[in-house]
Order: C-alpha cells, then sequence, then structure tokens
C-alpha cells in the first residue's frame, strides 16, 4: 500500500507506455514498477464523454498474439493482488495502481486489460500489454 501512494504522488509522465482511445474512452499505462516480487501497473481512464462511466469489471488476462482459424484460443485470468481504489465510478478521470506477484509469458502472448460497462453500454475498451513493456519495468 505504501508503495501504490509513493507512485499515485508522482506525477505521472507525459508519454505514457501505452495508450488506448475508443468511444470518448482513454486508457493509458504510465508506468510499470517493480519491487521485489511484485509488478505495480500505474493505469489512467480518461472519459471524455458528458456521461459518467460505471465500472462492473476491470479483467487482466493473458492471451494469445495472434488467434489463428481452428485453433483453441487459451486465456489465463489473472487477478490483482491489490488495488488501491476499489472505485466502481467515475465522471472524468481515474488514476490507479494494481499489484500482481510477479508473473513471466512468452513473446507470443499479450496481456489484455479490459474496462467493462455496466449492462446495456457497449463502452468496453481493452489494451494490450507486450512482455517488454514489463520487462523495462522501473524500480524503486
Amino acid at each position: 500500500r505504501k508503495f501504490a501512494m509513493d507512485i499515485i504522488q508522482k506525477k505521472s509522465e507525459k508519454n505514457p507506455i501505452r495508450e488506448e482511445k475508443n468511444l470518448k474512452l482513454n486508457v493509458q499505462l504510465n508506468n510499470v514498477y517493480v519491487i521485489s516480487d511484485y509488478i505495480f501497473l500505474d493505469m489512467t481512464f480518461k472519459n471524455n464523454s458528458n456521461l459518467s462511466y460505471d465500472i462492473e469489471d476491470l479483467k487482466f488476462s493473458i492471451e494469445d498474439k495472434k488467434i489463428y482459424k481452428a485453433t483453441n484460443n487459451q486465456s489465463i485470468e489473472m487477478t490483482p493482488v491489490f488495488q488501491l481504489n476499489p472505485q466502481k465510478h467515475f465522471r472524468k478521470n481515474f488514476r490507479n495502481i494494481y499489484v500482481f506477484k510477479k508473473f513471466t509469458f512468452p513473446n507470443s502472448k499479450v496481456m489484455m486489460i479490459r474496462l467493462i460497462e455496466e449492462q446495456l453500454s457497449g463502452r468496453t475498451i481493452e489494451m494490450k500489454i507486450n512482455y517488454s513493456d514489463i520487462l523495462k519495468a522501473d524500480t524503486f
């Protein structure tokens, strides 16, 4: 918790590692930090519409980069061991830190982050993170 608070107090850099834009929604991976056996993902969600966003779920999974026809797709669900703000609703900006136990995955796979809004809404945004982004992580 202390490390997550330290990360939040740091100013987020101008250039996020990854950024996805869709349906007036914006997801940024500001930075990745590693402290002993834990990986910290510093993320910002921006809502550029006038409707507030009700978060139903934020899913993290590791999936195949390329899905070929007639092959079975393996998706491994991942749950953060710690989340700084367990918020379910935001109007404009929402920044949070997600902490995972150390994990590795091959280059043929990517980490997928999906932000899903409550039922009847089609506002879902997903972001792919390559393993190289995690390997380039900063330390404290």
